[in-house]
């Protein structure tokens, strides 16, 4: 287990702490929340740039920080449609998105098991980038209204629509971007995996 890994694992805690936090209604809460998002969107890069660094880059390294970007990323996109930060006909949008991230980790664990690791291409890398733009500004919305209204008494409505609508504009960005990548992965990738599974028979 080296610090890389470390890294990848602390966005669970990340993950674990903002499902507390922004339910709660103490002062502070929401902007903890929006931190523990923002340190997670910002080990998502440390952890890869420290794996290349110190030549650190392993085959379960890299299956493990694809599982738990899924895991993060999926779980607050659910978290915020469950909070309403998040418009219902957003729902349709995630479904999909989980349905190409499934497909994609069964495509993965097919190339594994025939000792091949498939990395994200271009566009998956694009977005994810943002995904997590869209979750770290949404997130920002309840600092505004809870804490920043608070300590700061005045009208902050306009500040927290205009942000929350640039949020809702990286989610559809994030989701149009998922649908081509993974359409672009499956093409790529299933012919390969299907001839590699001929010539084994």
């Amino acid at each position: 287990m080296n610090l890389p890994n470390v890294i990848t694992l602390s966005r669970v805690i990340f993950l674990a702490a903002i499902f507390v936090l922004i339910y709660q209604r103490w002062p502070g809460a929401a902007t903890i929340a929006f931190v523990c998002a923002f340190l997670g969107a910002v080990s998502d890069w440390l952890d890869g740039w420290l794996a290349r660094r110190y030549n650190q880059i392993s085959n379960f390294g890299k299956i493990m920080d694809a599982a738990i970007d899924k895991i993060f990323v999926l779980g607050l996109l659910g978290l915020l449609l469950h909070i309403g930060l998040l418009p219902m006909w957003g729902l349709p949008l995630l479904a999909l998105i989980i349905a190409r991230d499934l497909v994609i980790t069964v495509i993965r664990a097919a190339a594994a098991q025939q000792g091949k690791v498939l990395a994200a291409d271009h566009w998956g890398k694009r977005k994810t980038i943002w995904q997590v733009t869209c979750i770290c500004v949404l997130f920002f919305v309840p600092v505004i209204e809870r804490d920043l209204a608070v300590l700061l008494p005045g009208r902050w409505e306009l500040l927290a629509t205009f942000v929350w609508m640039n949020g809702v504009l990286y989610f559809i960005l994030s989701s149009v971007l998922a649908i081509y990548s993974g359409a672009l992965y499956l093409i790529r990738y299933l012919p390969l995996l299907r001839r590699r599974k001929k010539e084994a028979l």
